[in-house]
C-alpha cells in the first residue's frame, strides 16, 4: 500500500523544522509535533515523528552548515563529481590536483562548522571536528554519501575507509531520492557511449581492458593511492581543526591569564592601602588608650 503523499509532505515539513534545531530543542519540539498529530488523528504521522532519530552533535553541526552556509556544500558536490570522473578516466594528474583541492576543501569545511556551531552557542570539540573531517570525506567518495551530507538531515557521522561501500543506514532522517529521471537517462546514455567507445577500441568490440592485466595492476594502483589520499586528507583536516581549537584555547588562557595578573595587582595595591589603613588605626588607638591613661592617673 503506498504511502498517503500528504503523510509524506507534513513529515518533510516536520523533518526540515527538526534537524534545523539545535541538540537540545529536538526532543521537545519533536514530542510537540507528535502531540499536535495525534491530536488531529493522524496516528501514521504521529508514529513516523515519533520515529525520527536525533542527531549527533557533529551530524547537527553538518545539518546547520547545509543550511547556513549551502554554497559551501554545492562546492563539496561538485568535487565529487569531478572527482569520480578523474577516477573513471584513470586521471592520474587530474587526481593529484584534485586531491590538493579535496584537502583545503575539507580542511575549509571543517573550519566553517566550527564557525557556524560557536555562532549558535554550542561548544565545537575535537571529536566533533574529527567526525565533520571523515564525513566530508566520505561524502567526497560516492554519490549517495554526497547526497547524505548536503541533505541537511543528516542523523550521525560517516566513514570511508577508502575501499568498500560507505554505510549509510540510517544516516539520514529519510530514505533520499538520489538521482531524478532525467539525470538518470543522462547517465545511462554516459554509460552507453563510455561503452561503446572501449568496445571501439577492441578489434572484436570487446571490453578489452577489463582483461589487460597492466590495466587492472593500474587501477589497483590508482584504488590504493586514492586510498590513501583519502586518508591523508582525513587526518589533515582533523589535525588542523584540532590545532585551531588549541591554538583559540591557547588565546582564552592567555586573556585569563592576563585577567587574573590585572585582578592580582589591583588586590596587591588593596592590600598595600589596607595595610597602611590598618598601621594608621594601630597608631591612633595607641594614642587614644595614652590620652585616656593620662586622664585617669591626673
Amino acid at each position: 500500500m503506498d504511502a498517503d503523499p500528504s503523510v509524506d509532505a507534513r513529515l518533510d515539513e516536520a523533518v526540515d523544522e527538526l534537524y534545523g534545531l539545535t541538540g537540545d530543542a529536538f526532543l521537545p519540539r519533536r514530542g510537540q509535533l507528535a502531540a499536535a498529530a495525534r491530536a488531529g488523528g493522524d496516528t501514521e504521522l504521529a508514529k513516523a515523528i515519533t520515529a525520527l532519530r536525533k542527531p549527533t552533535q557533529s551530524a547537527w553541526a553538518i545539518n546547520l552548515l547545509s543550511r547556513e552556509c549551502a554554497d559551501d556544500l554545492h562546492r563539496l558536490a561538485d568535487l565529487a563529481a569531478r572527482l569520480r570522473t578523474a577516477q573513471e578516466r584513470l586521471d592520474g594528474a587530474a587526481l593529484l590536483t584534485l586531491g590538493r583541492e579535496r584537502t583545503a576543501l575539507v580542511d575549509e569545511l571543517v573550519a566553517q562548522a566550527h564557525v557556524v556551531v560557536t555562532q549558535a552557542g554550542a561548544k565545537f570539540s575535537p571529536a566533533m571536528a574529527r567526525d565533520i573531517g571523515t564525513t566530508f570525506v566520505a561524502a567526497l567518495a560516492s554519490t549517495e554519501a554526497t547526497a547524505a551530507v548536503t541533505s541537511g538531515r543528516l542523523t550521525r557521522a560517516l566513514e570511508y575507509a577508502g575501499f568498500g561501500e560507505i554505510d549509510l543506514t540510517e544516516a539520514t532522517a529519510r530514505p533520499l531520492r538520489l538521482v531524478r529521471s532525467d539525470e538518470r537517462a543522462s547517465l545511462m546514455s554516459s554509460g552507453v557511449r563510455a561503452d561503446a567507445h572501449r568496445g571501439a577500441s577492441s578489434p572484436d568490440g570487446a571490453l578489452a581492458d577489463d582483461a589487460d592485466p597492466e590495466v587492472s595492476a593500474a587501477e589497483a594502483d590508482l584504488h590504493d593511492a586514492m586510498a590513501t589520499a583519502t586518508a591523508a586528507a582525513s587526518r589533515h583536516g582533523v589535525l588542523s581543526a584540532e590545532l585551531e581549537l588549541a591554538e583559540n584555547r591557547v588565546a582564552q588562557l592567555q586573556a585569563e591569564l592576563a585577567r587574573a595578573r590585572a585582578h592580582r595587582d589591583k588586590t596587591a595595591d588593596a592590600l598595600g592601602e589596607a595595610d597602611s589603613a590598618q598601621a594608621a588605626a594601630q597608631r591612633e588607638l595607641r594614642r587614644a588608650r595614652t590620652a585616656l591613661e593620662d586622664l585617669r592617673n591626673g
